[in-house]
């Protein structure tokens, strides 16, 4: 008897469904406090939210923005304007103030995590004031 073959994960940076039960969840950025307003997953680590490099075209890369689901900040760039997050992923995932994974940074632990620290929240070191993520491993 085989055993199924476990899909890759998509590339970093790819936009991915919120929640669980998907095959690869991501970040979810909300646009308003306590994960409410417009809201944008994303798997993996991020350099800048200026450049998604998953929508790349001979006149350069879009940019990423919070979905049009006809919420607050809907279709608004995502740079700088998340106020809150919910990690729906089984990894460490960082928001860092500045792009490329610098400054100050909120972390949230994965999905389900038992410990004080939640795996979903307003952001504080960057609330409206993000320009990056990276997956991690370990806090």
């Amino acid at each position: 008897m085989s055993t199924p073959a476990i899909a890759a994960p998509p590339p970093d940076g790819t936009k991915v469904t919120c929640g669980r039960g998907v095959s690869w969840p991501g970040l979810g950025l909300y646009y308003h406090s306590n994960n409410t307003g417009s809201k944008r997953c994303i798997f993996g680590s991020v350099d800048n939210y200026d450049v998604d490099l998953t929508n790349c075209s001979s006149r350069g890369c879009a940019r990423y923005y919070f979905e049009a689901d006809g919420r607050d900040g809907q279709n608004k760039p995502v740079k700088n304007a998340a106020a809150s997050a919910y990690n729906y992923s089984d990894y460490v995932v960082r928001v860092y103030f500045k792009s490329g994974w610098g400054g100050t940074w909120d972390s949230f632990p994965y999905y389900g995590y038992q410990g004080s620290a939640k795996w979903y929240g307003n952001l504080n070191a960057t609330y409206n004031e993000n320009a990056s993520q990276q997956m991690v491993l370990g806090g």
